[in-house]
This record gives structure tokens, C-alpha cells and sequence, in this order.
């Protein structure tokens, strides 16, 4: 047991938080913690840091747990740079590796039997903490969290506040503690960032407890969920997936069992207040102890939450030509964002926009609809076009306004549908009437949405929807885009938006842009494979179901042919991965007692040489193993039968 959170309860100003927590967390487990915005989430991950004392509980700890903590709000030192700050994270192996160059230079010249017995310990620590990877492993783990290696010499001042919160995370990534919490450590991260950093928690040593909206990332990492409603806890084993249908049946079990025990208290009542002081008054006062009994342990049923409730009707249609785009450049900074980019949205087409931060995927955009001038090239918007624009963080809208001016700045709009379609946003109250600024990100999100849906649009531009949205608020946005039946294009993260609601696909990324005739899951699987660009297909409507995403149909023989040539290369990775291990750890005998002729230097480039390629093995290795289970699955018919092989090393 690392953590274990006992009967925790919190109030503020009078109003219960957290009335019943209790978990626990072991090492090395993966954990997620869910709930609505406002469940109070954020809170128990304070107390369990020690930011907040609980008014009733308490937690535990083992002791000498070392636990990291990147909070929404994470801010590194200002005055350093991307550099010095990650190596804040490795300070003690650096000092060591620089004691270890002074006792080198040292022993070179005039070596005392102290000396060579201190580099020797030291050599043995520095070895079995991974000192010899320290510089590679900052620069990967700052390169996969979006830094070049020309913003290692920034200020902490010049950067973006996306941009320190990402230097957080890589900090507290490269500390290594026993416990890592993580809340929203998403935000902030483009999808090559995301995928990294769901491979680095799998096989991370110590435990992480991660608060996160991104379903997709949460089915990757999690082994367990815990689910805090109402401040109430319940524990669930198993992936996401697992847990909403255990929470779904859990859920449906209990309400049976309330709805019996109203039965049974309802005939026990009446049967007391029909015989209470009459002939049967024993038997009454038998039954009004069942009865308290039973009130006593009655099931308190949690109260039904809210969810939003939009539909969007498509009024009139726009022409098939809905954008054209032919020459478009667009450079920052000396930097070229894009160039010479031809790109054309028909009526019903469903386009998907993902790549790397700051990529110019917003850029486009706003230069697709005319709001930012290109430095060349030119932009035609088709005919009868109403449009809907979701801009980023919804920037469109005025802090000092109210969501309910909001809705009638916009719109046409009387007082009594304006408020009426806030609340189907569960917006209403004292809510309606606040300054948008002053509401929360997920609020500020809703008032967004409820703005754009009010116009009515035939095409919908929207610019990372979700942000800030928790996860049953995602599902109805993803319901209400499956439902949309006009032209929509979204700039988006959210691997589970994209999959369900695109059709076509753009990747921008280090200034080349990708137009892909299929959906995200789609495009992921053809760039794995390296194929051939294949032909668009017209596609009108959102798909609902396919028998393998992203995937052409074999018949039976490609089938058996494909997986058999996928287990070969498989067995080959594996041979590839238990020779490079092989290599790594005669590699490290001789690092472990070097002999006088052996350049430490070399040794050391060569360990991370090797390192890296075991990893690039390993990560093929898993993406093999995946597609066999999808071909599998193919073959099975969809039964879903999996496929074992061996683990590498």
C-alpha cells in the first residue's frame, strides 16, 4: 500500500465536497480518477499531497513515499530556462557525473587509492540510477513533450502558459517519484505528445494516479478507475471501457434494489397504520421494527445528473462547393507555418484538422474564413453559407457580457427562448446572469456552444471543442456532430471526437501538409503502414460502425496470409530486442569496470545508442501486436478473439 485515503470528507462554506472518499493506491499501479466538473476531483488530490487538511479521515502514506503533483496551475521557475529547469529534475546525477569528470581528469595525472576507490562507488551509483542517459533521457523526454532543441536556451518568462505546463509535466516526468498524480496532464499536448506520454506511464516504475476527460487516454493507462459523484468514491478494476459498463450495471443493481426495499417499507407503513392499537398491535409493533430496521439501511440512490440536451437542425443547404483554398502561405517569425496549399470542402464532407502545436492549423483556418490574411494564395467560401465558428478557448465571446447577452448579441433571440436554450446547456439561475469571465472553463465552453447552435449552421468550424468539457458533456457533443448532417471541419486532439465524428483527415506538421480521404483512426493505420496514398471516396454522411477501423477488408486467404506475416515479424523484433539487451548489458560489465584503454564517452553514447533502439524495437514490436489482434479480430468475425505472444527480454 502506498496511498490509502480513509473516509475523507471536505466542506466549503458550508457545502460537502467530499462526504465519503476512501481508496487506496499500490505501487506501481495505474489509476484513474473520474467524476463530472466540480465533483471535487482537484480537491482530493490536495489533500492527498497535503495542501488541504480533510475535516474528517484521513491518509495514509508509506513512509519515504516521494510523491509529484502537476496541478492545472503548475508554474516553473520563471527565471530559468526550458534547460535548466528539466535538469532540476536529474540535479543529483548531474552533480555525480560532474564529480566523476574531476576524479577522471584527476586519476589521469596524479591518482591517490582514495580517489580511485571514490570513483568507483561513484561510477556504481551513477550506473545503477541511469546516470549514463541522463542528458538523452531530458532531451527525449523535452523533445516528446513539444520542445526543439533551439527552446532548451528560452526563458521560463518568454513562454506560453501551454508551453510551462508542458515544461511541468516534463520535469516532473524526468523526477521519477513514487507516486505521480497528474491532473489534465493532456492539456496542452498535441496527439504524437499524448500517444508518448501513454507509453512512458505504462511502463513507468512507481504508481500514477491521473485525472483526465481524454476517454481514450484514460482506456491506455488505467487499470482501475475510481469514480467520485456526489463525494462519494467507488472503485472499479479494469479499463475505461470496463468500467462503464460495470458502473452502468452497478448503477441498475442498486436502483432494483432501492425500488424493492420502497416496496417492502410502503407495506410494512401501511400495515402499521392500518393495525397500530387494534387487535393486531403486536404484530404492528413487529412490523414497525422491520420497518425502522430497514429505513435504518436504506439505499441512498445518488441523484440524477444532468447532461446537456442540443440537437441541430440543418435549415438550408449550402452549395457544393462550401471552400476552396489554391496557393495558400502562411509564415511566422521567418518560420513557414505552410505553403502552396490546394485544399477544397464539399457540401457533407467531414474534415478532421489535427498536427503538431503551433503547426498553423488555427492559422488555416482563420485564413480559410477570411479572418487572417495569407501571404499568398487565395480563399473562396461557396454559396448560402451559414456559418458556425468555434473559436479556440471560445475567444469569440465578451468576458464582461452574461451568457444570457451572449445569446442575444448573437442571435435574434426573445428573453424567454434565450433562457430556455441556456438551460438545455444546464446553464440557468444566477449562472445565466454572471459574467462570462468569471465562469469556468467548462461554463465558458457550454455558453460556446449554446451560441453556435442558437444560429443554426449549415457548416460548423470548430477549434478544440472540448477543452474543458468533462467526459459526459464530450459524448453529447460527439452525439450532436454524429447527428449534424451539414459540413463540418474541427481542429481537434481528442482522439474519440476524431474518430467518431470525421471522415476526412489533414495533418500539418513541420510544414507539410497531409489531406488524408479517410478518418482519423484511418489515417493513423495507413501511416503505420506506409502505403500509398489511396483515392478519395466521396462520403457524405458519418459512419457508425465498421468492422475494422481504419482497415482494408481481406477475404479469408489475405487474411491468414497477412496475420502469418505478421507474427514472422513480430518473432523477428524479438530476436532484434533480445540481442540489443544483450549487447546493452555486456555494454554495462564493462561500464561497471572499465579498463585503462576504454573511452567512458563512447561507452556512454553507445548505451544510449542502444537504449534507443530497444525502445524503437519494443514500440514496433507493440504496434505488430495490435494489428494482429485487429486481423484476428477480422478473421474471428468480430468475436474478438485475441492473440498471445511473447513478451521481449
Amino acid at each position: 500500500m502506498l496511498i490509502q485515503v480513509n473516509q475523507v470528507q471536505k466542506l466549503f462554506a458550508a457545502e460537502i465536497v467530499l462526504e465519503n472518499a476512501s481508496f487506496r493506491i499500490d505501487r506501481r499501479e495505474k489509476v484513474a480518477l473520474v467524476g463530472r466538473n466540480g465533483a471535487g476531483k482537484t480537491t482530493i488530490l490536495k489533500i492527498i499531497t497535503g495542501e488541504y487538511e480533510p475535516d474528517k479521515g484521513n491518509v495514509l502514506r508509506e513512509r519515504g513515499c516521494e510523491i509529484g503533483y502537476l496541478s492545472q496551475v503548475s508554474l516553473p521557475n520563471a527565471a530559468q530556462t526550458v534547460l535548466e529547469v528539466a535538469t532540476e529534475a536529474r540535479a543529483h546525477l548531474v552533480e555525480i557525473q560532474r564529480r566523476l569528470e574531476a576524479l577522471e581528469r584527476k586519476i589521469e595525472h596524479d591518482a591517490t587509492p582514495e580517489d580511485i576507490e571514490e570513483y568507483s562507488l561513484l561510477q556504481g551509483h551513477f550506473h545503477e540510477a541511469g546516470g549514463y542517459s541522463v542528458e538523452v533521457d531530458i532531451e527525449v523526454v523535452l523533445k516528446r513533450l513539444g520542445f526543439e532543441k533551439a527552446d532548451f536556451s528560452k526563458p521560463v518568462s518568454a513562454l506560453s502558459g501551454g508551453e510551462r505546463t508542458r515544461l511541468s509535466l516534463a520535469k516532473l516526468l524526468l523526477e521519477e517519484p513514487d507516486l505521480l498524480i497528474l491532473d489534465e496532464p493532456t492539456n496542452h499536448l498535441d496527439l504524437d505528445a499524448i500517444e508518448w506520454l501513454e507509453g512512458w506511464i505504462k511502463g513507468y516504475g512507481g504508481a500514477v494516479l491521473v485525472v483526465s476527460h481524454d476517454r481514450v487516454f484514460l482506456q491506455n493507462v488505467a487499470q482501475r478507475v475510481i469514480e467520485l459523484r456526489q463525494g462519494v468514491t467507488r472503485s472499479f478494476a479494469g479499463p475505461f471501457d470496463t468500467y462503464l459498463e460495470l458502473a452502468k450495471a452497478e448503477d441498475e443493481r442498486l436502483e432494483e434494489v432501492a425500488e424493492r426495499q420502497q416496496e417492502q417499507m410502503a407495506k410494512l407503513d401501511e400495515f402499521v397504520r392500518r393495525f397500530m392499537n387494534s387487535q393486531r398491535t403486536a404484530q404492528a409493533r413487529g412490523r414497525l421494527k422491520q420497518l425502522e430496521k430497514l429505513r435504518a439501511t436504506q439505499i441512498k440512490l445518488p441523484a440524477k445528473e444532468k447532461n446537456v440536451k442540443i440537437n441541430l437542425q440543418v435549415l438550408a443547404r449550402a452549395g457544393d462547393q462550401v471552400l476552396q483554398a489554391k496557393g495558400v502561405t502562411k509564415g511566422y517569425d521567418g518560420r513557414t507555418l505552410f505553403s502552396d496549399v490546394d485544399w477544397t470542402v464539399r457540401w457533407g464532407e467531414r474534415w478532421g484538422i489535427i498536427g503538431s502545436n503551433g503547426a498553423g492549423k488555427s492559422t488555416l483556418i482563420k485564413i480559410a474564413l477570411g479572418e487572417m490574411a495569407a501571404d499568398s494564395g487565395e480563399v473562396r467560401l461557396g454559396s448560402n453559407i451559414e456559418l458556425g465558428w468555434f473559436a479556440q478557448d471560445a475567444e469569440f465571446l465578451d468576458g464582461s457580457r452574461t451568457p444570457f447577452q451572449a445569446i442575444v448579441d448573437h442571435t435574434d433571440y426573445e428573453i424567454g427562448p434565450a433562457r430556455s436554450h441556456l438551460g438545455r446547456f444546464l446553464i440557468s439561475g444566477d449562472d445565466s446572469m454572471r459574467p462570462i469571465r468569471t465562469l469556468s472553463g467548462g461554463e465558458r465552453m457550454k455558453v460556446a456552444l449554446a451560441v453556435i447552435t442558437a444560429l443554426q449552421p449549415n457548416v460548423l468550424v470548430l477549434d478544440e471543442p472540448t477543452n474543458h468539457l468533462d467526459i459526459p458533456s464530450r459524448e453529447v457533443l460527439v452525439e450532436l456532430l454524429k447527428e449534424f448532417n451539414g459540413t463540418l471541419i474541427v481542429i481537434s486532439h481528442d482522439r474519440y471526437l476524431l474518430s467518431q465524428v470525421t471522415q476526412q483527415t489533414m495533418d500539418i506538421r513541420d510544414g507539410v501538409v497531409t489531406q488524408y480521404p479517410g478518418s482519423y483512426d484511418e489515417y493513423r493505420a495507413w501511416r503505420k503502414k506506409g502505403a500509398p496514398m489511396p483515392k478519395a471516396t466521396p462520403k457524405a454522411t458519418p459512419k457508425t460502425e465498421t468492422a475494422a477501423p481504419g482497415r482494408a477488408p481481406m477475404n479469408p486467404r489475405e487474411l491468414s496470409k497477412e496475420i502469418s506475416r505478421l507474427h514472422k515479424a513480430i518473432a523477428q523484433q524479438e530476436e532484434i530486442i533480445a540481442a540489443r539487451e544483450a549487447d546493452l548489458e555486456a555494454l554495462e560489465r564493462i561500464m561497471a569496470r572499465p579498463g585503462p584503454n576504454d573511452d567512458l564517452f563512447a561507452l556512454s553514447t553507445r548505451h544510449a545508442e542502444l537504449q534507443r533502439e530497444i525502445d524503437a524495437a519494443i514500440t514496433l514490436w507493440t504496434d505488430l501486436g495490435d494489428e494482429v489482434k485487429d486481423r484476428e479480430t477480422e478473421r474471428d468475425t468480430g468475436a474478438g478473439v485475441g492473440v498471445g505472444f511473447r513478451s521481449p527480454g
